[in-house]
């Protein structure tokens, strides 16, 4: 009898903790639960801000971003949409995008268009992005008129950097293009100023990147990422990091299989370590799973999701940088 008291008592002290931890659980994952439920307010939440400066049109100006940008205007470089040169206070929004980390909260990979056509990726000194508004309206630039801007550099003077526009797909992905209109600065529209900046010239308002091609003499490959495990295909995305000499690489996997997203077709380089990186949300839960993988040959990856507070996500995602 006191055998079977005792353990009924076991019973339900065990009881009694497994639904105290249960219920630790539960108000630890409504804790990390937010405001929003779809992976572009993810991005818009948690990617970098854009800085706000004011210049007068007609006399133009340089602004420095918090990062080190500067950005010269000449004077009388905007216009509105019927044409009018713009005059008096203009305001200047840009943003200043260096990190691994930077490029995944804000979805601005490096994905890139070949001179050929072709689908590739580029190693980065720096995406900028600029817009000018005056009473509301959006401005762009006025008939031959261009501005400048400087980025401070972590990869030292190569030869191989060239300005990059960035243009959005149909499907709303970015997409770095050559840059094809050069003024001033020399090689690819691009020159490098002691003792570590890089100057060029931009000919549109809007995206902007200082980066260069990424070359591999090796063999490439394709690989896949398997989502059927993901809490939420259609909010989910995929990134793989690199870095060279400093410089990062953020690759967005845009193409689809049948189980989930794939690179660019023979665009990763076989034997090459990468980090592999995915983001979900489902019902206000954000989920984060992540790999360091060696690329092997048409390899397919099943990755594990694990549910994470922005906090979490963050600072895992800094320790890409």
């Amino acid at each position: 009898m006191k055998a079977l008291k005792k353990m009924t008592i076991l019973f339900t002290v065990l009881m009694i903790t497994m639904i105290s931890c249960s219920e630790d659980n539960s108000q630890e994952m409504e804790f990390n639960k937010v405001s929003y439920n779809s992976i572009a307010e993810f991005f818009e939440e948690n990617g970098v801000k854009p800085q706000v400066f004011t210049i007068q049109a007609d006399e133009g100006g340089t602004i420095v971003g918090e990062e080190g940008t500067e950005i010269t205007f000449p004077e009388n470089a905007f216009k509105k949409s019927d044409g009018t040169i713009v005059n008096g206070e203009v305001t200047i929004k840009i943003n200043e995008i260096f990190k691994a980390s930077e490029m995944i909260l804000s979805d601005k990979p490096t994905n890139a268009l070949s001179m050929l056509g072709e689908e590739t990726f580029l190693l980065s000194e720096g995406e900028t992005a600029v817009f000018a508004e005056q009473g509301g309206e959006t401005l762009s630039l006025a008939p031959s008129k261009k501005y400048s801007v400087k980025v401070p550099s972590d990869g030292g003077d190569d030869p191989d950097m060239r300005s990059f526009n960035g243009i959005f797909d149909n499907g709303g992905n970015l997409v770095w293009n050559a840059a094809t209109d050069r003024a001033a600065a020399g090689g690819f529209g691009m020159k490098f100023v002691a003792p570590g900046s890089y100057l060029y010239d931009v000919f549109r308002i809007g995206w902007t990147n200082c980066d260069k091609f990424y070359s591999f003499p090796g063999t490439k490959t394709t690989n896949y990422v398997n989502l059927n495990e993901s809490p939420n295909l259609d909010e989910t995305v995929v990134y793989v990091v690199m870095k060279e000499n400093n410089l990062p690489a953020v690759v967005k996997f845009t193409k689809t299989y049948a189980n989930g997203v794939k690179s660019y077709n023979n665009s990763l380089p076989v034997g090459l370590e990468l980090s592999f990186i995915a983001i979900t949300i489902k019902d206000n839960q954000q989920y984060l799973a992540i790999e360091d993988k060696v690329v092997a040959v048409d390899e397919e990856l099943v990755m594990t999701f694990n549910p994470v507070s922005t906090e979490e996500i963050i600072n895992t995602l800094e320790g890409l940088n």
